[in-house]
């Protein structure tokens, strides 16, 4: 007898997104159940997007990421247990470069924003007017777009969050801010000065969670953005012995035996993460879980005690060496967890290489608009990581040679490989930093044997050293 074929056509994004529901729901069911799975529940047209942004918090300073730890981030601990939880995640050592990659899809090299942004006309640095960011992507595409906490990607216009896609913008435009306002340093809404008396990371939540209910009394999709500027300074410091955190907070810790400084920047880190976890119960209330792709990293390494800085930085980047402002693993490798409930997996951990930039191709991919190949006049270098996470992070993702610098700190990787060394800085201007690279002495280190980048192998190992060399030279003589 002959059988009837009978064909069903799903778009890709919906098969994968259907074989991630049945990841999730139906794990070990048999194979005769595939197809159901797989057309069980497509994505929502436009899910609404959280991505929370900690300032200066070191891969140490997770109790997901390590164990001895002396801070509670009971919040990410949890996204990581039901969601995904990427063990190398890299970021620039420095916050305006990290931010103005994760929003343009770039490296900071390219899009303008090469160090923090400039205050004067001189060696100008900000992001290009031919570069779009995230949020006008998301604007255009009918989103209700809110940043929430530290913009530092300009001072003034055109480069205030308003010129730049956001729809609502309660925060602080430099790098950094005392937790408690006072008159003289006055806050923002939109274009205007704001007074606050709240501790900062409650008023950057509340705010956040007045437009999360704004947006769902509304039903507009939204994309909320919270970059908290906790924990970044000021802290308490023997100088300057004035706790940022408050007194109930820091007892949780004293009871401890946490001493000072180290006490008052775990309270900070402490109650950031659970201020996240009120937005997240907001989710649940309002019944938006399933239809909010969270995402939540640290735009930095956390800061070390130096020579220069002279400064006590009670921070930890676990088993990595050096810190933020520089290229080894310290400076720019972080916590990133993310969560989609009912779509991700859950409990599953990524060890593929992942950066900053990938944050912007995976939002779009997730809104389910289409991530472009290049912004202004560089490419877009994001992945979309959604497929790599539906497969339960079994679906390698495409080997790639990545790359930072900042101020003459430099750095190339690929694979176990990765190149690191300094020269003097050539602010930006990118054909002379590869005439600068020629000559330079760099090291070489193998992350897979030598995470804590103990052993040079440039001698060893030359073949590597001069190929990743002369990718990272190629790559500044091609920076437009």
């Amino acid at each position: 007898m002959r059988r009837e074929r009978i064909e069903t056509v799903v778009s890709r994004r919906d098969f994968l997104w259907g074989l991630g529901t049945g990841l999730t729901t139906l794990a070990g069911a048999c194979c005769s159940n595939a197809a159901e799975r797989r057309v069980a529940k497509a994505p929502p047209e436009k899910p609404n997007i959280l991505l929370v942004v900690s300032d200066d918090q070191g891969w140490g300073d997770a109790s997901c990421y390590w164990k001895d730890t002396d801070v509670e981030t009971p919040v990410m601990d949890e996204i990581a247990r039901t969601g995904v939880r990427f063990t190398q995640f890299y970021v620039n050592p420095l916050c305006a470069p990290t931010r103005s990659s994760f929003l343009t899809g770039q490296y900071s090299m390219e899009n303008g924003m090469w160090r923090g942004p400039s205050k004067s006309d001189e060696n100008e640095r900000r992001i290009r007017d031919d570069v779009v960011i995230l949020p006008q992507f998301l604007k255009r595409a009918g989103y209700k777009t809110g940043i929430f906490g530290k913009w530092h990607l300009g001072y003034r216009r055109p480069d205030m969050p308003n010129d730049r896609g956001f729809d609502e913008f309660y925060g602080f435009l430099g790098g950094a801010h005392p937790y408690t306002p006072t008159a003289a340093q006055a806050l923002m809404h939109n274009d205007k000065p704001y007074r606050e008396d709240l501790h900062l990371t409650d008023y950057f939540t509340e705010k956040a969670l007045s437009f999360i209910r704004d947006c769902a009394v509304k039903r507009k999709p939204f994309f909320c953005y919270v970059p908290y500027n906790a924990v970044h300074g000021p802290l308490w410091r023997a100088e300057q012995p004035k706790p940022s955190g408050k007194k109930n907070w820091l007892e949780r810790y004293a009871e401890k035996g946490v001493d000072q400084p180290r006490r008052d920047y775990n309270a900070v880190l402490g109650h950031m993460d659970r201020s996240v976890g009120r937005l997240l119960d907001l989710l649940k209330d309002l019944d938006l879980e399933e239809d909010t792709l969270v995402i939540y990293f640290s735009d930095n390494g956390a800061c070390l005690e130096t020579a220069e800085t002279k400064a006590d930085y009670p921070r930890n980047n676990g088993p990595f060496r050096g810190g933020k402002g520089g290229t080894y693993e310290g400076g720019i490798r972080v916590p990133c967890v993310m969560w989609w409930k009912g779509k991700f997996p859950e409990g599953i951990v990524s060890n593929e290489l992942a950066m900053h930039f990938d944050v912007f191709a995976t939002v779009l991919e997730a809104a389910g608009l289409d991530v472009p190949s290049t912004n202004g006049r560089n490419p877009v270098h994001g992945m979309n990581l959604i497929e790599h996470i539906l497969s339960g992070c079994m679906e390698p993702l495409p080997e790639r040679i990545v790359f930072w610098e900042l101020v003459g700190k430099v750095a190339a990787r690929r694979g176990r490989w990765k190149l690191v060394g300094q020269v003097e800085s050539t602010r930006g201007r990118w054909r002379q930093l590869a005439q600068r690279l020629e000559d330079a002495e760099l090291q070489l280190y193998d992350l897979k044997e030598d995470v804590d980048e103990s052993e040079d192998l440039r001698e060893k190992h030359p073949k590597e050293y001069l190929h990743l060399k002369k990718e990272l030279i190629t790559f500044c003589e091609n920076v437009e």
